[in-house]
């Protein structure tokens, strides 16, 4: 299994893990006081092991959200770049895949004609259209500021085209709204997939697509792919 997979597993599984750790000490605490006479009421002893054991439960779920709150964007509650950035070297150690880079178009026209506040709530409803629709194993990151990515993973051009596809076009037809403030916009997006049996960095592969990205974002509300054949 991949290192930062297993990093991953460990940190979600933490409050359970601490539950299991916290019950074996207890067990051991226990034999030792019985061993050597230094056994309290029982009474005492059930307040002690519930205290010790929440403890322990709450101590792993604090462990568990830290790892989210490192890996997650605040305004959107998507992963954030860092996070997309280990599973897109994970993903491709795996196999093939695709990834997305979307652009808002004329974000800055948002936030200066309806103020930050506006432009935060288009972005958070902008994140739930990428929530539904696109697949339950898809990795969906805020890139930074009005800039997306989505991994696809086990996914070739054509089908991720298709996904790309629909999102421009819902985020096309939506009207995003805010206190009575409504608004439209469209996206760009850059797209790019990369086969199994390929050896290529991550970085240049990144480039590769922010590049088309760059030629969508000339048009505007448009799609453009690349290939790392």
């Amino acid at each position: 299994m991949n290192g930062n997979k297993m990093i991953e597993k460990i940190y979600n599984y933490a409050p359970a893990i601490f539950l299991v750790v916290g019950l074996i000490l207890w067990l051991i605490i226990f034999y030792v006081a019985k061993q050597y006479s230094i056994y309290s009421s029982g009474s005492v002893w059930s307040v002690l092991s519930i205290i010790f054991i929440l403890v322990y439960i709450v101590s792993g779920v604090m462990i568990r959200n830290l790892y989210h709150q490192v890996h997650t964007d605040t305004l959107t509650g998507l992963h954030n770049r860092k996070y997309l950035f280990a599973k897109l070297s994970e993903i491709k150690a795996n196999g093939g895949f695709s990834l997305i880079l979307i652009d808002l178009d004329d974000f800055k026209n948002v936030n200066d004609t309806y103020g930050h506040i506006a432009g935060d709530q288009v972005l958070q409803q902008f994140a739930e259209i990428l929530l539904h629709n696109t697949r339950k194993d898809d990795i969906i990151a805020r890139w930074g500021g009005e800039e997306f990515a989505i991994i696809l993973p086990d996914t070739q051009c054509e089908v991720a085209y298709k996904i790309a596809d629909r999102i421009r076009k819902v985020v096309e037809q939506h009207v995003f709204s805010y206190q009575g403030i409504t608004c439209r916009i469209t996206i760009s997006i850059g797209l790019g997939s990369a086969k199994k049996e390929l050896d290529f960095k991550t970085e240049n592969f990144i480039k590769t697509v922010d590049e088309a990205l760059y030629k969508a974002k000339e048009k505007k509300n448009s799609i453009v792919c690349c290939s790392n054949d």
